[in-house]
């Protein structure tokens, strides 16, 4: 089902900060402040392999509109995110950490309220855990209280998107960028819920594409994984105030995955999302905000 996308036709805003942030393996993170100096920041953090433009305009807009200020910023190897020179480049939770902290340290702020969907709650629960002081809220999407290797009581992926990972989409042709942008949007209908906004997800990798047209093929090299210990068993140590949300139609992280998370944070709220999948289209922007205008 195709709709309009809420952030097409946009002025650019003027308070918008763009920020290099250089890493210690010779990565540089593309980074993103939108909105007045001063505020309280709230850290966009995306899950793997993500752009900053997952976090669409409209919805930054939303935060900024609440005097809040918003960071958001490329993954690696994704957008104007570098992955660094071959013999260096990492890659894994620990790291990711490490990236959101130094997003955090450049934007001059000594903590954040962190919005985390899918990895990027990963990250943000291990930030709460082991940087408390950079932590003053949480809010919680898609995600799940460990990584890939889900405890019994932790429901997995739904059959269809298994089926979808079994058969691969073929490779498009990477010069062809509209070949490109159509690939990654058949990909992500897989991760839909009761709906799929076509529209808002095509603007997110026409804007992905077009900022990174080569997609850091030119960096092709070995990326070190630096593997991270588990953390559900320290759930109960965050003192963040917590919200977790999660669509009631996640396949690739059904809903108990979400229940699990707010129980085992102490104080946590959850908010299901009716009807909504792994994904964060417009349908659903005013759940995150409100959540995190609340805090």
């Amino acid at each position: 089902m195709e709709r309009s996308d809420p952030s097409r036709g946009r002025m650019p805003r003027a308070d918008v900060a763009p920020l290099r942030i250089p890493r210690p393996d010779g990565a540089v993170i593309a980074a993103e402040l939108i909105g007045r100096p001063g505020h309280p920041l709230v850290l966009l953090v995306a899950g793997g392999g993500s752009s900053m433009d997952w976090w669409r305009p409209e919805f930054c807009d939303l935060l900024v509109d609440r005097d809040l200020r918003v960071a958001r910023y490329d993954q690696r190897g994704m957008g104007q995110t570098t992955l660094g020179p071959p013999g260096t480049r990492r890659d894994g939770l620990t790291v990711a950490v490490g990236d959101a902290i130094a997003v955090l340290d450049a934007a001059g702020v000594a903590d954040a309220h962190w919005v985390g969907f899918s990895a990027g709650g990963w990250v943000c629960q291990n930030a709460a855990l082991d940087h408390a002081s950079r932590v003053r809220a949480l809010t919680l999407v898609s995600t799940t209280p460990t990584m890939f290797d889900a405890d019994a009581d932790l429901p997995g992926a739904a059959a269809r998107l298994l089926e979808a990972w079994a058969n691969p989409r073929p490779d498009p042709d990477w010069s062809d960028l509209a070949a490109v942008i159509e690939h990654h949007v058949d990909i992500d209908r897989d991760y839909a819920g009761d709906e799929f906004d076509e529209v808002h997800d095509r603007a997110i990798w026409s804007d992905t594409v077009r900022r990174s047209p080569r997609m850091h093929r030119d960096e092709e090299g070995t990326v070190e994984f630096e593997d991270a210990p588990r953390w559900r068993e320290r759930l109960g140590e965050i003192r963040a105030p917590t919200t977790v949300l999660h669509g009631t139609a996640d396949p690739m992280f059904p809903i108990g995955n979400g229940e699990a998370v707010a129980r085992d944070i102490p104080g946590a709220r959850f908010v299901p999302v009716p009807g909504g999948g792994h994904e964060l289209p417009p349908s659903a922007w005013s759940f995150v905000v409100e959540a995190v205008a609340g805090a």
